[in-house]
């Protein structure tokens, strides 16, 4: 995470920011370019790495790691530093804790925790074409062995990609791609697949319909302006066709254009393409003081002309961070990311909630995890558990430690795989707390559980509940008070198990995964 420090009137408060780079590869392109693991060196994670080195040069050369400027009206002094997201380090702690075959993630993952997670989806893949249900049926395989296994799980945000011009077998691909692999969201790639002189195709707009069923954000490639406002035509069809035929998908139906600022900066015909009901625009590709010069003008152009009056949103919600990697590397991505946050954003206009949406927020919103409910498939009511610590911290650790502590440690003997996780916010958007959503694979049962992890009361007691059917999880949380959230609860504990010590915090926990 990025985490500001800000002092402002005589006070200083801390604003955590959780960074998602929207635009990544996974695979090997029929180009050359390749990426088959992430983990390996010179991978993804290595990448993230060097992306954060860069940061820390450009800020001690700048000296901008601190500075000075206005936010809301009045003087502010904000610092930068680079935070790890706590469940993830703490899982990785305990892990390392274990001796087990994950215990140097805790050391490398030093190196990178400024990005916390990336979006990956197959290029155009040298094995595309080996299985037979659909153009990129093995591409996508690909992806989803890694972004749905542990540790790339709690890093890597898998998207499947497919050929609209396949038809039938585009559709079912994309169905297959969320409900059988676990994908959540698509890569659309005209040019590279040749149907550039169709992408306002009925079959293009079908393939985004099914995507929208799912809720998965859908994300174009472009190459030129052309591509881009015929992208914006079709997001505009669709979307009529969407609300004639089924408007309760309204809100499920999400593009990104990819790569639309470099080389557009003051077309206003290209930020109408953007700055539509729907519509997000990928910042890849753009960097350097041009990703400067893009911010002022885009800003000023969206407030002079109104444009928060198409959906509600500002200027910074339609946009996303993307680095585009391997297609281009750590030099690219941390000139375009010092351009989000550094003096200039922030004297210009921007502000820290303008850095929180384009760093990551965006991009997270607009996850099926976020806009559809989660609960588990199974039936069966499992049971929750009660964790209360007893004794001093010093000697045992917080109730959410002993939480992680057994996380870990049936992840080292293989009783459990982790598919996905998902952050849970204090009743906004810019409140980032502790507990999150995990996806679990039961090994034993070979099943999904969804699992949800609260800190009830800060270090004393905490919660680990299955997601049963009758109940919803709420990425803002839950009030304690409120009738509804309390009918929620008051589900999660009509079994449940109390555990003072980790051995009966693993005792309660079987149940659940055997």
């Amino acid at each position: 995470m990025l985490t500001a420090t800000i002092e402002q009137n005589g006070k200083t408060r801390m604003e955590h920011i959780f960074v998602i780079d929207c635009h990544s590869h996974l695979g090997q392109d029929v180009d050359g370019a390749a990426m088959m693991n992430p983990l390996a060196p010179g991978g993804t994670f290595d990448f993230w790495g060097n992306v954060q080195g860069k940061l820390q040069n450009e800020w001690n050369n700048s000296g901008e790691q601190t500075f000075t400027t206005t936010l809301n009206g009045s003087s502010a002094r904000i610092s930068w530093t680079f935070t790890p997201y706590p469940f993830t380090n703490k899982l990785y702690t305990a892990l390392e804790s274990l001796k087990s075959k994950h215990s140097d993630l805790k050391e490398k993952s030093k190196f990178y925790s400024f990005i916390d997670q990336s979006v990956c989806f197959p290029f155009q893949d040298v094995f595309r074409a080996k299985n037979s249900e659909a153009l990129y049926r093995a591409s996508n395989l690909n992806v989803s062995r890694f972004a749905t296994r542990f540790p790339f799980s709690m890093k890597l945000i898998g998207y499947a990609r497919c050929d609209p011009m396949e038809g039938q077998k585009a559709i079912n691909e994309v169905t297959y791609a969320r409900d059988a692999l676990g994908l959540r969201g698509l890569k659309l790639h005209p040019r590279s697949e040749g149907w550039i002189d169709k992408i306002k195709s009925e079959k293009a707009s079908n393939v985004m319909i099914e995507a929208t069923k799912h809720s998965m954000p859908i994300i174009f490639d472009t190459r030129g302006k052309g591509s881009i406002l015929a992208i914006g035509e079709l997001i505009k069809s669709t979307r009529s066709l969407i609300q004639n035929k089924y408007p309760n998908l309204l809100p499920h139906f999400k593009v990104i254009i990819a790569h639309f600022a470099q080389g557009n900066i003051g077309d206003i015909e290209v930020y109408n393409a953007i700055v539509q009901p729907n519509t997000y625009g990928d910042l890849s590709m753009l960097h350097g003081e041009g990703a400067g010069n893009f911010f002022r003008d885009f800003r000023k152009w969206f407030i002079s002309n109104h444009k928060e009056q198409v959906d509600g949103r500002k200027w910074s919600e339609y946009l996303l961070y993307g680095s585009d990697y391997p297609y281009f590397g750590d030099v690219h991505a941390s000139k375009l990311i010092i351009y989000i946050i550094n003096k200039l954003f922030f004297d210009s206009g921007g502000n820290i909630d303008d850095v929180r949406n384009i760093l990551g927020l965006n991009q997270l919103k607009i996850l099926p995890e976020y806009n559809m409910a989660q609960k588990n498939k199974n039936t069966q009511q499992l049971p929750s558990t009660l964790i209360s610590r007893q004794g001093s911290r010093e000697q045992i650790g917080s109730s959410y430690e002993m939480a992680i502590n057994s996380i870990a440690r049936l992840l080292v003997d293989n009783k459990i795989d982790i598919k996905n996780i998902c952050l849970q916010f204090a009743e906004s958007w810019d409140n980032i707390n502790d507990s999150v959503l995990l996806t679990i694979n039961s090994l034993a049962k070979k099943t999904d559980i969804n699992v949800l992890l609260i800190d009830l009361i800060k270090d004393r007691i905490s919660l680990m509940a299955p997601i049963n059917q009758e109940v919803i999880w709420k990425a803002l949380g839950f009030k304690y008070f409120n009738p509804e959230d309390r009918a929620f609860f008051a589900s999660l504990f009509k079994t449940c198990y109390m555990a003072t010590d980790q051995n009966k915090l693993m005792d309660c926990l079987i149940p659940v995964i055997n």
